[in-house]
């Protein structure tokens, strides 16, 4: 599994922890021209889009708020689950 971030460079431990249980790779992007942004249709920050191994998008939020991280991992956990990578 990989991770990409276009973010600030601010990783949570938690974020971490699941980085490293999954042994995933985690790779902080700069999407200077937006083509990130408008690939998949970034509006606001922070925007959190999920996607797969062909790079669709199966999950998107916009915003953040307390409780979402454990969303984002039934999500990830999801995909994983659907790809044979559980």
């Amino acid at each position: 599994m990989t991770v990409l971030s276009i973010d600030s460079g601010n990783r949570t431990k938690k974020a971490e922890d699941f980085i490293d249980e999954h042994n995933a790779v985690h790779a902080m992007l700069s999407d200077v021209d937006r083509t990130a942004f408008t690939a998949y249709r970034v509006r606001g920050i922070p925007t959190t889009v999920i996607v797969d191994h062909e790079g669709r998008a199966m999950f998107r939020h916009v915003g953040f708020m307390d409780g979402m991280q454990e969303q984002f991992e039934r999500e990830i956990e999801t995909l994983l689950a659907w790809m044979g990578e559980a």
